[in-house]
C-alpha cells in the first residue's frame, strides 16, 4: 500500500517476478528496495499465494479422496459379486458330490460270504 492508504496495482508479471525472487532471496528488505515495492506488499502477495496453493491442493486432496473411495466402493461390489459365485459353486459342488455318492453306493453289489452248503 502507498502511504495514505491507496492501494498499489501491479503488473501480474511484476508480482510473479517479485514472488519468484522472494523464494530465494535471503534478505527481502533489500529486494523491497530493490524493486521499489513496499515489504508489507510483497509479504501480503506471498500470503495471498500461499491460500491459493492451499486452496488447491485442498481441492486435488479432496478430488483424490473421492476418486480412491469411488475405488473402494467398486472393489467391495467385486468382492460381494466373487463371493456370491463361490457360494454358488460350492454348493453345486457339494449337490454333485452327493449324487457321486448316491450313485456309488447303487451302482456297487452288495458282497455276502458265500455259504459253504
Amino acid at each position: 500500500m502507498k502511504k495514505g492508504g491507496k492501494c498499489e496495482w501491479r503488473r501480474p508479471e511484476v508480482k510473479a517476478r517479485a514472488l519468484e525472487r522472494m523464494r530465494t532471496a535471503p534478505n527481502i528488505s533489500k529486494l523491497s528496495k530493490e524493486m521499489n515495492i513496499p515489504r508489507r506488499t510483497l509479504y501480503s502477495w506471498r500470503d495471498k499465494e500461499l491460500e491459493k496453493v492451499e486452496a488447491r491442493r485442498k481441492v486435488e486432496w479432496q478430488t483424490r479422496e473421492q476418486e480412491l473411495e469411488q475405488t473402494i466402493r467398486h472393489m467391495k461390489e467385486v468382492l460381494a459379486e466373487k463371493t456370491l459365485d463361490l457360494d454358488f459353486f460350492k454348493g453345486a459342488l457339494q449337490k454333485i458330490e452327493v449324487r457321486q455318492q448316491s450313485r456309488s453306493a447303487v451302482v456297487a453289489p452288495a458282497s455276502t460270504p458265500k455259504s459253504g452248503k
